[in-house]
């Protein structure tokens, strides 16, 4: 979005859209994922992040390995494994699908 720093990922209730929708920087393209959940973690550590809607760091516990199940863009269901930053971002942006800020 032009005028803002680059994003590892984007809520969409972080953009007005009162949805369970993120989409998330894998590297090549972003993965965009529907009603996430978050059904497994292991490898809990403490993050410093930053945020597009807020100014600094903040810490945040988060975990170095996650399963998530999801819908992609044609509604069919996933269940995947992340681990490190995409798994670091990917918990974040579903904490802002809760209504939690770090």
């Amino acid at each position: 979005v032009d005028g803002l720093p680059p994003a590892a990922g984007l809520a969409a209730n972080m953009i007005g859209v009162n949805k369970a929708i993120i989409a998330v920087n894998a590297g090549f393209l972003p993965i965009v994922m529907l009603n996430p959940k978050i059904v497994k973690r292991s490898g809990h550590y403490l993050a410093e992040e930053g945020c597009l809607s807020l100014p600094g760091e903040r810490p945040a516990d988060r975990y170095e390995e996650i399963t998530v199940k999801y819908q992609d863009m044609d509604l069919k269901e996933h269940e995947q494994a992340f681990t490190g930053f995409v798994a670091e971002t990917i918990q974040h942006e579903v904490d802002h699908c809760k209504g939690k800020l770090i």
